[in-house]
């Protein structure tokens, strides 16, 4: 079929043989009309359908090329993607680590100090208990003087001694039992590590540094999925922040 201009592909081949005009060089017209199987006839090229390797060269050099490059693009994307995606799900791991640790540390932290607490109170209210148990013994032993005299040769055989001598080994009995119980929390609490507490600041404060990354890896995610029209295959929930700590 005839047609006025030759294809966009072969616009360098109707240019070097003269464009609109006779060929420049008619021997090289000729070359090009056996090898192409195209006739040059005034100002028409009478052109049957292309065919043959420099045909498929010339069309798809420049779209194999930029088919290539952005072949390269999105895979070096993806493997960002992927990196990316794995690292934050690292990250979460070692947060939702780094919450239990911190939650059985606080729970411990709270059993002692209530022990403690409650161990102060038992002393506060022995000691609170003590001298008023002395008042009530000497003022027993006045009345108990007044009532009971012995006698030259006799021995005094009240019944305020012997109430007096049961208090006094119920006391003692209550005394070494909280005694105890003192000594096992000072033991306990000297047990720990001197920079215990400073370790679990450190380690809330990771925590929180943590959670802000995990927060930036998943803005990140999500606009490189949107962008790229990747799936996000995985959303693991980053850690929360417990209000006890």
């Amino acid at each position: 079929m005839g047609c006025r201009a030759p294809p966009p592909q072969f616009h360098w081949l109707h240019c070097s043989l003269g464009g609109v005009g006779e060929p420049r060089n008619p021997a090289l017209g000729c070359l090009v009309s056996v090898q192409c199987g195209n006739r040059w006839k005034g100002s028409e090229w009478l052109c049957p359908q292309f065919t043959g390797a420099s045909n498929v060269l010339v069309q798809t050099d420049g779209i194999n090329q930029k088919e290539h490059e952005i072949v390269k693009k999105n895979a070096r994307v993806l493997q960002m993607y992927n990196n990316l995606q794995k690292r934050y799900n690292k990250e979460v791991k070692i947060n939702q680590g780094q919450s239990e640790t911190i939650a059985t540390l606080s729970a411990k932290i709270n059993e002692l100090e209530h022990q403690l607490r409650l161990a102060k109170q038992k002393v506060m209210a022995l000691e609170s208990k003590i001298p008023a148990k002395n008042k009530t013994v000497q003022l027993k032993r006045k009345v108990s003087s007044h009532k009971c005299m012995c006698k030259k040769k006799g021995s005094c055989s009240c019944k305020y001694l012997d109430q007096l001598l049961v208090e006094i080994q119920r006391l003692k009995m209550e005394n070494e039992t909280i005694s105890k119980e003192r000594r096992m929390l000072r033991n306990e609490i000297a047990a720990l590590d001197k920079d215990f507490f400073d370790e679990i600041e450190d380690l809330k404060y990771a925590l929180q540094e943590a959670i802000k990354m995990n927060t930036r890896y998943e803005r990140c995610l999500k606009q490189l999925s949107s962008t790229y029209g990747v799936t996000l295959t995985s959303t693991l929930p980053a850690a929360k922040h417990r209000g006890s700590l």
